[in-house]
């Protein structure tokens, strides 16, 4: 069965971060003249939450140059940044499934009125053989019912001709339908799994351990000083210093892990069937790599200098729910940047600190 698709974002925010993030929105939206309506409201509540960097660029953007903020300007940042898949991708599909049923529905009502029309000239030519006509007469209605026979059986080929077509294009849109599913479950700018896949495919393999006792470990990841980054070289470094960790990443997971952008600058990676000290090893893979050599600037060859990364591990444990796993493994990346960042950091460990 194919996952539900959503145009929300998913929230797993504690009641004090909520708070906290309301006690900000609200005045920032009265002071820029916001309407405070539902979606104006999820466009900023998203800003302030900081975890769409993008989203962030934009707004940063629009208010150091004082742009209103009009309901058509929120509903594109809307559309542009927090939805999870393509609004005008399922459009173009629900426009083309539409034309598809209505031709070959129209293709079938055409050949259905004229086999019905040919039914009843049958049924007519049947009854005038049955009168023993002479055979001049036999002739000319044999001739007709070969006529008859022909017309339909062209507009058979009519019809066949449609449900080829129609076939193809219902291929084309499954194939379409597929790749706006993908959309919905990537993060845009790394390329990498988005949080509402990762919390799925985390409860999953959570599930499935309590079936068969696999062995379950989870990586978080946060980059360190990457505030600093954004302000000295800008967001746009930034961002390529984010796809760079995340092919990085890539490179170093097995086939059935799963690598995913947490929010903002934090990445995760979920490892089914993956031995705790195998996913230590590869965690420590990921931060040598990234701290072996400094990063340059695209453009200008720039210095970026060395970018590391922090990182906690923890395993399942038989009660374990998605919180308290994901809990263990924030706790220790946490422990691993108090003790000096740039560090994998083992869920062991933080009880000892």
């Amino acid at each position: 069965m194919s996952e539900n698709l959503t145009f929300f974002p998913e929230y797993n925010t504690s009641l004090e971060e909520i708070s906290e993030y309301i006690k900000r929105i609200i005045p920032l939206m009265s002071k820029h003249k916001i309407a405070i309506d539902p979606l104006n409201f999820t466009v900023f509540y998203e800003y302030i939450a900081g975890r769409n960097i993008s989203l962030n660029h934009e707004i940063d953007m629009l208010l150091s140059t004082q742009t209103v903020f009009t309901s058509k300007l929120n509903l594109n940042l809307f559309n542009k940044h927090i939805c999870n898949i393509s609004l005008k991708s399922l459009e173009k599909i629900n426009c083309n499934l539409l034309n598809l049923i209505n031709n070959t529905s129209e293709a079938i009502d055409i050949t259905g009125v004229k086999a019905n029309a040919a039914t009843i000239h049958f049924q007519s030519y049947s009854k005038k053989l049955e009168d023993n006509q002479g055979v001049s007469d036999i002739k000319m209605i044999l001739t007709e019912i070969m006529t008859e026979t022909l017309n339909l059986a062209a507009t058979s080929s009519i019809l066949q001709d449609q449900l080829d077509k129609s076939a193809i294009e219902l291929n084309l849109l499954r194939q379409e339908l597929a790749e706006t599913n993908e959309m919905a479950k990537t993060d845009a700018l790394t390329g990498l799994f988005n949080r509402r896949t990762f919390d799925q495919k985390l409860d999953e393999h959570i599930n499935t351990n309590k079936q068969d006792n696999s062995e379950l470990c989870l990586l978080l990841l946060d980059l360190d000083h990457f505030k600093k980054v954004n302000d000295t070289f800008g967001h746009q470094v930034g961002d390529n210093v984010l796809r760079y960790t995340a092919n990085l990443m890539k490179q170093h997971i097995i086939d059935h892990h799963y690598a995913a952008r947490y929010g903002g600058e934090e990445m995760a990676i979920i490892m089914p069937d993956t031995p705790f000290n195998k996913a230590m090893e590869i965690a420590e893979k990921i931060r040598g790599a990234l701290a072996k050599h400094p990063l340059k600037r695209k453009d200008s060859k720039e210095s970026i200098g060395i970018v590391t990364v922090s990182i906690g591990v923890s395993s399942l444990k038989p009660n374990d729910s998605i919180e308290t796993l994901v809990e263990r493994a924030d706790k220790a990346m946490y422990l691993a940047k108090k003790n000096g960042r740039n560090q994998v950091m083992a869920e062991s460990l933080v009880n000892l600190a």
